[in-house]
């Protein structure tokens, strides 16, 4: 008997498997949302991305010292607390007060052992590396009123520490000089005239024509894109389709929005296993 084969099946089911493994390439594509006809839902998928920017690496790099200085910061607040409290139950101790009472194994020859360990705790914390100028005023501060007296560090050596941290500090901002800024922000119009002439070219429109959207104020961008149909995130950062009713299509370049339409599109069976890929990629994440 001769075995009749579905050719027609048989090809949808491989374009099914493309689409499913072109997917399985764009999850890396930030939020994704896959609407489904039983549920509705988005899935991020947080990960440590590398800044890519001279101050957003200066920013991570400072908010590494900040967990570091913390907890020098904590622990020196610690001995500071247990040194006051020492001192209040002495006090009370002392002029038999009623609390005294309720200290009845103090022992005065505790004081200097806590005495010693706050200053130790200050002078780690005047030697660990300043995240921000307010730590380095307060190392300033510090050391103006000679809180490390008592101690085996040399004065010299907490003031190399400033120094250090001054200068590193003011090789490391976390701000854009207005020059970098503005150089961003030309570059950005540059492009985005690009792409308006690109439309013009397109459609043979004339500079007559475009010379509102040129401006690049937000009601010219508006009545532009909705004139000669251009997608808006197209214009603004160079994303996905150039006019709506053009085709989209498969690709790290597809906004969020086009991702949803390919995926919605797919069998209700295919979706779920995207929708499940996804899930099992973000287990166990915030």
């Amino acid at each position: 008997m001769t075995k009749i084969i579905d050719f027609q099946r048989r090809r949808a089911e491989h374009q099914e498997q493309l689409a499913i493994q072109q997917v399985r390439r764009m999850l890396d594509s930030g939020a994704v949302h896959i609407p489904t006809t039983d549920e509705s839902f988005y899935v991020q998928r947080r990960k440590q991305v590398e800044p890519s920017t001279e101050t957003g690496k200066n920013s991570r790099l400072r908010k590494e010292r900040r967990e570091v200085w913390r907890a020098a910061e904590a622990t020196t607040r610690y001995w500071r607390a247990r040194l006051d409290m020492e001192h209040a139950i002495s006090m009370v101790v002392m002029y038999g007060t009623d609390e005294a009472k309720l200290h009845p194994e103090y022992d005065q020859s505790n004081h200097m052992k806590m005495v010693d360990k706050y200053r130790e705790m200050l002078v780690r914390q005047l030697l660990t590396p300043a995240p921000d100028s307010n730590a380095v005023v307060w190392k300033k501060a510090a050391f103006e009123r000679r809180d490390h007296l008592h101690t085996d560090v040399k004065p010299e050596r907490i003031e190399r520490a400033i120094a250090a941290d001054e200068e590193w500090l003011a090789t490391h901002p976390t701000k854009r000089t207005n020059s970098e800024t503005m150089a961003r922000r030309r570059a950005f119009k540059e492009a985005m005239r690009k792409r308006i002439r690109e439309v013009a070219a397109s459609r043979n429109l004339s500079e007559q024509q475009i010379k509102p959207a040129l401006t690049l104020k937000h009601h010219h961008i508006g009545l532009f894109c909705d004139q000669y149909g251009v997608q808006l995130e197209w214009l603004l950062e160079g994303r996905g389709r150039m006019f709506e009713n053009d085709p989209i299509e498969l690709g790290p370049n597809m906004t969020g929005t086009e991702f949803a339409t390919v995926v919605s599109e797919l069998p209700i069976a295919a979706q779920r296993e995207i929708a499940a890929l996804m899930r099992e990629m973000t287990k166990g994440k915030p």
